[in-house]
């Protein structure tokens, strides 16, 4: 289920036609059932996982806050957890169980139960864990404070930080363990990967889930005591799977405190989905057959008769793509968002007029780039001591942001490559502020907003290839043959089709800080641009849908 299907909306009219009706407990339960409605639509046995993520920081909080759960309630969080892993991961067959239920054949339902001991290893795992944490906290709860809140919060780090590493790094680092070993004339060993599936979204409510407990442990933010509340801080519904990733201080209050549909926010709402599908609809679907045409014929070993050109406009199409693929997602997710009463960060500040790689993370991806800098760079010291340190720490805080995307050694070499041009743009002291009073301040700035874009490409191609060797075929070609083909023409005329007026948008709204500068508009003006959004999405949606690239993440 996604923002482009038709099962995503009727969820959704299903609950914005009862939610503004209900009082906010009720309000907040809804939407705490239909964000997990909407996340096991992927697969229900992950709704375990971002339950378990749920209460270990919804405790982890609290203790590192010093205010102690009850009995009763550890004993009610005990229940929810093994329950949850009985009833999701012992591999209970839920299609034949209904079916049976229904036909009323016991022979059905009992072989949809569980059949082997094998099935209950991870409830039984659970509750061995469950009540060796229930005997511990009381004793957690009697250090003394400084060890009780750093006892707490690694506990919610190796938590939070074990889940996501088991599922979207363990058979990564067991086939490169294998290659290893192998290489060094071990032969190979019996053992092999466990072909792990990986979460949606596992990537973005671990990272939200872990910075609720530090925000706490760091005196940015109070802890809720309302499980139900911070269960809907973790998992809503709008940003669940792709971001932004919000922070306890900015995001939690909505949660907590009753929320009203201020004014314009219809208006808002409406514009942010809109542009979003077309950005995801017409020219992310659209350019992503540009891209994968281009990348696809590397990865099959079809690449003979491409030239440099051909390689360099696919480039373009995949940067265009990912960015629109992207911020399509983040602005419908705000857009929903404003129409529950909620408000987002905005995720994406027209990256690409960016003058400088610090002045790129300060518009791409804004919610993971400062979660990075907050939680990471400066916690690793920042800029504090001295510039080999802090080359250091840039280097290291976009090298695990590269190994974030994905399990891969090109993401690894992606965020290799940031942290460098980060620290060239720094050692060369290079400003973003560029004054651009004057025609050759103007000129000036196009020139560093040109070198930046194609600084970025670079990354992109990294982030895109399949293999270091493609990225090496690829980069050949660019750098030794230049000729024109009909392929390269068409393709770049048809990124200019589908991006020109777009990106012009943006710059007149500043991204979407400056919305008011369209919404409150002559209708003259309006008209044309709703009209355009409206008949793109309906006249060049791509022929081909494509699930958005971050789901992956």
């Amino acid at each position: 289920m996604n923002y482009t299907s038709w099962t995503f909306w009727i969820l959704f009219a299903l609950v914005i036609v009862r939610y503004w009706r209900l009082s906010h407990r009720h309000q907040n339960d809804l939407l705490l059932v239909a964000s997990y409605f909407f996340y096991g639509f992927w697969d229900y046995r992950f709704l375990f996982l971002i339950l378990i993520s749920t209460i270990i920081d919804y405790i982890g909080g609290l203790g590192v806050a010093g205010i102690r759960l009850t009995t009763d309630r550890i004993r009610r969080l005990g229940v929810l957890t093994v329950g949850s892993a009985i009833l999701l991961c012992a591999n209970v067959r839920y299609p034949d169980l209904f079916q049976g239920f229904v036909e009323l054949d016991r022979r059905r339902i009992l072989e949809a139960l569980p059949q082997t001991l094998r099935d209950f290893y991870i409830p039984f795992a659970v509750t061995a864990v469950c009540l060796t944490y229930g005997r511990a906290l009381p004793w957690l709860y009697e250090l003394p404070e400084a060890a009780r809140r750093k006892y707490f919060l690694v506990i919610s780090m190796v938590a939070n930080l074990g889940i996501l590493g088991f599922f979207k790094y363990f058979d990564f680092f067991i086939d490169n363990f294998r290659t290893l070993v192998m290489s060094m004339g071990f032969g190979e060993p019996s053992w092999t990967t466990l072909g792990i599936l990986l979460p949606a979204g596992v990537s973005f409510y671990t990272f939200q889930a872990m910075s609720y407990t530090i925000d706490i442990y760091r005196g940015h933010t109070k802890p809720t005591q309302h499980f139900r509340d911070f269960a809907l801080f973790v998992c809503f519904f709008p940003h669940l799977v792709a971001g932004p990733i919000m922070r306890a201080h900015t995001f939690l209050p909505q949660v907590v405190n009753p929320r009203r549909l201020a004014p314009g926010a219809f208006e808002q709402g409406l514009y942010l989905v809109v542009i979003g599908l077309f950005k995801k609809i017409v020219i992310a679907d659209n350019m992503a057959v540009i891209a994968n045409h281009l990348f696809n014929r590397f990865q099959h070993g079809e690449a003979a008769a491409l030239t440099g050109l051909d390689v360099l406009v696919g480039v373009y199409a995949f940067a265009f793509q990912i960015y629109c693929d992207f911020s399509g997602y983040s602005s419908i997710a705000r857009g929903i968002s404003k129409w529950l009463g909620f408000e987002l960060i905005i995720n994406f500040n027209t990256p690409y007029l960016a003058v400088s790689p610090s002045d790129f993370w300060r518009r791409w991806h804004i919610s993971l780039s400062t979660w990075l800098r907050d939680y990471l760079y400066v916690s690793l010291g920042g800029n504090r001591f001295g510039p080999l340190m802090t080359y250091r720490n840039l280097l290291i805080t976009m090298l695990l942001g590269g190994l974030w995307h994905g399990a891969n050694w090109t993401f690894f070499a992606w965020g290799f490559y940031h942290g460098a041009i980060l620290c060239a743009y720094r050692l060369l002291n290079i400003s973003d502020r560029i004054a651009t009073e004057s025609a050759a301040g103007r000129i000036y700035w196009l020139w560093r907003v040109f070198l930046m874009f194609h600084l970025t490409c670079i990354g992109w191609l990294l982030f895109r290839a399949d293999s270091f060797a493609s990225v090496w075929q690829m980069a050949t070609l660019i750098a030794t043959n230049p000729a024109v083909t009909l392929f390269a023409v068409s393709s770049f005329a048809t990124i200019v089709f589908y991006c020109t007026l777009m990106f012009v948008l943006e710059w007149w709204l500043e991204g979407e800080r400056r919305l008011d500068r369209l919404l409150t508009s002559n209708w003259l003006l309006r008209a044309p641009v709703y009209s355009y959004l409206v008949l793109m999405l309906v006249i060049f949606r791509a022929g081909e849908a494509h699930e958005f690239i971050y789901f992956q993440f």
